[in-house]
């Protein structure tokens, strides 16, 4: 049976130390994040990537995004103009998921370009700083299913599947976070906030 840490009920810091041991020794974890409950763990694992992708039925060529500890973690594995740069530190931390063109090539993404996030909810990006990685970040359900926005929303296939569960109830905004393509310059899905990309 998953373990469940409830971070209201449970140290704060505990539930971070057994979330970062889960991603270091490849382990796969669902965890709120500002928008949604994600499933996350080492973006560079193949077997973790996998893994996420039979959980929830997704096929090999689809992409997931990571989150990034702050702006200089995204500037170390993406790259980044100026332009971006000032879209992203006027946006970051908060409910967006930014693609840009990838340094490296990990797992999560099928082509050169690599959807990053910075949520408005510390314990996301303070696993990944901990982890000193990116962190895996896709929505906890099946593919085509309602994505949960509390760790009780999700399917028994997908909780009894993972490592590690933490629970944090309700998200901050309810609702999957805008995809804004910051390479082609344009909005792929509208989300919580409006952008406007071209008053930087």
């Amino acid at each position: 049976m998953v373990k469940i840490i409830k971070i209201d009920k449970q140290d704060y810091h505990e539930a971070l130390r057994r979330a970062k041991e889960v991603v270091l020794e490849n382990g796969v974890l669902i965890y709120p994040t500002d928008t949604l409950y994600g499933i996350g763990g080492n973006a560079f694992s193949e077997k973790v990537v996998h893994r996420i992708r039979e959980m929830k039925g997704s096929p090999d060529e689809k992409s997931y995004s990571v989150i990034m500890s702050d702006i200089n973690m995204i500037k170390r594995y993406c790259e980044v103009d100026e332009w971006q740069l000032k879209v992203l530190k006027a946006h970051l931390p908060g409910p967006f998921t930014f693609l840009l063109k990838a340094k490296v090539k990990m797992p999560v993404s099928v082509n050169q370009k690599l959807g990053v996030r910075i949520p408005d909810y510390a314990f996301a990006h303070q696993l990944s700083e901990l982890c000193d990685m990116p962190i895996v970040t896709t929505s906890a359900n099946p593919s085509g299913k309602k994505p949960p926005c509390r760790l009780e929303e999700t399917t028994g296939k997908i909780l009894s599947a993972v490592d590690l569960a933490i629970d944090d109830g309700i998200t901050k905004f309810q609702e999957a976070s805008a995809i804004v393509d910051l390479v082609e310059k344009k909005v792929l899905r509208k989300g919580v906030w409006e952008i406007e990309l071209f008053g930087y």
